[in-house]
C-alpha cells in the first residue's frame, strides 16, 4: 500500500485500481491460499487461455545405422481455463475513514486479500460459491475425484492412519501421476499433531524457526511431503456445508495450472442500499461509505482422478 496514501486518494480510488495495488492484492491472495502455496499462478487475459497437458510418457527408441527412426506417439490434451468473477461488499462509516485514511486504505486491501483467498480455496477445491453454496458452472473442483480413502478404516497394527494416507497415495500415483503435497483442514491439524507410525514416530511435522512446533505455520510436512492448511478444504465456509473432507492430496505442481487477471474493480459509494443478510444500511441516512470489489481468475485441472480425498464419517 502506497505510503502516501490519504482521503483525497481514496475518495477519488474508483473503476479500476491502480495496478500495482490490484497485483499486490491477487499475487498475495494466491500466495496465502492453500491452492497457491501448493503449486503457482501466473496473469491470464481476461478471456482465459488454453493448456496443453501431455497424454501419456513419450519414450525414445534405439535406433541402428540406417535405419528407420521410430515415430513416438504423443497426443496432448488441450483444456481451456473458464474466468470467473469473485465480488465482495464492504462498509463502514465515513468517521472512522476519516480519523485514519492510511489505515482504512490497509483494511481495504487485506479485506479484500482474504476475502479472495477464501474464494479461490473453495472454487478450485470444491468447484462452489463460498457465498451462497451454489455449484460454479463449467469449472470442475478436486473433491470431484473419484479417488477417496476414508480415515479410520485401517487397523492400527496396520498402520492406523498413516495406512489410510497411503492407500490414498497408492491410488494416485497408480494414475501415473506425481504426488507432490497435501491440502488439509485446519481442523484436522489436531489429528494429525498426535498421529505417529508403527514405530512411534510422528509423521506431520510443522516447525518454527526455533525448531519447536508452531500451531500458527500454515505449511508443514507430512509424511515428508509438503502440507498445507486452509478453512476450505473441509468446505465449512460462508454457506458451503461441511463436506466431510479433511484432506486432499496428489501432484499440486503440475496437476492445477491457475491464473488471474490482473486488474480489480472498484466502486465506491455513500448513497447506496445494502442488504447484509438481514440487515438494510442506508448509506447516505447512516454516513457510511462501502465498495464493491471485483477479481477474476480461472484454473484448469489436468485430471481430477490424480488426487485423492480423504474424508470422515
Amino acid at each position: 500500500m502506497p505510503t502516501g496514501a490519504n482521503a483525497t486518494t481514496l475518495g477519488t480510488l474508483e473503476g479500476l485500481l491502480p495496478k500495482p495495488i490490484a497485483k499486490k492484492i491477487l499475487v498475495n491472495a494466491y500466495k496465502e491460499s492453500v491452492i497457491g502455496r501448493l503449486s503457482g499462478a501466473d496473469p491470464m487475459p481476461i478471456t482465459g487461455s488454453s493448456i496443453a497437458f501431455q497424454t501419456g510418457k513419450p519414450v525414445a527408441g534405439v535406433v541402428g545405422e540406417g535405419d528407420l527412426k521410430p515415430v513416438v506417439e504423443s497426443k496432448p490434451t488441450v483444456k481451456t481455463t473458464k474466468p470467473i468473477k469473485v465480488a465482495a461488499t464492504m462498509y463502514w462509516s465515513k468517521e472512522a475513514r476519516q480519523a485514519n485514511p492510511v489505515a482504512y486504505l490497509t483494511y481495504l486491501q487485506d479485506s479484500a486479500k482474504d476475502a479472495i483467498r477464501r474464494a479461490i480455496d473453495m472454487a478450485v477445491i470444491h468447484g462452489k460459491n463460498a457465498l451462497n453454496g451454489n455449484a460454479i458452472a463449467g469449472v470442475e473442483g478436486l473433491v470431484s475425484t473419484a479417488s477417496s480413502v476414508e480415515l479410520g478404516t485401517t487397523g492400527k497394527a496396520d498402520g492406523g492412519i498413516v495406512g489410510d494416507i497411503l492407500a490414498g497415495y497408492k491410488l494416485a500415483v497408480g494414475q501415473d501421476s506425481d504426488f507432490s503435497g497435501f491440502a488439509a483442514a485446519k481442523t484436522f491439524r489436531p489429528d494429525l499433531l498426535s498421529a505417529t507410525d508403527t514405530y512411534g514416530r510422528p509423521i506431520f511435522s510443522s516447525a518454527n524457526a526455533a525448531g519447536g512446533v508452531d500451531l500458527r505455520n500454515p505449511m508443514g510436512t507430512l509424511l515428508g511431503v509438503p502440507i498445507g492448511f486452509s478453512d476450505a478444504v473441509a468446505g465449512k465456509l460462508g454457506a458451503v456445508a461441511d463436506s466431510k473432507v479433511r484432506l486432499i492430496g496428489g501432484d499440486f505442481q503440475e496437476g492445477i495450472v491457475f491464473g488471474y487477471v490482473e486488474q480489480i474493480n472498484l466502486r465506491k459509494s455513500d448513497t447506496a442500499t445494502i442488504v447484509d443478510g438481514e440487515t438494510t444500511v442506508h448509506l447516505f441516512q447512516q454516513n457510511m461509505e462501502a465498495f464493491i470489489v471485483e477479481a477474476q481468475f480461472g484454473w484448469v485441472i489436468r485430471d481430477v482422478n490424480r488426487f485423492v480425498k480423504y474424508t470422515v464419517k
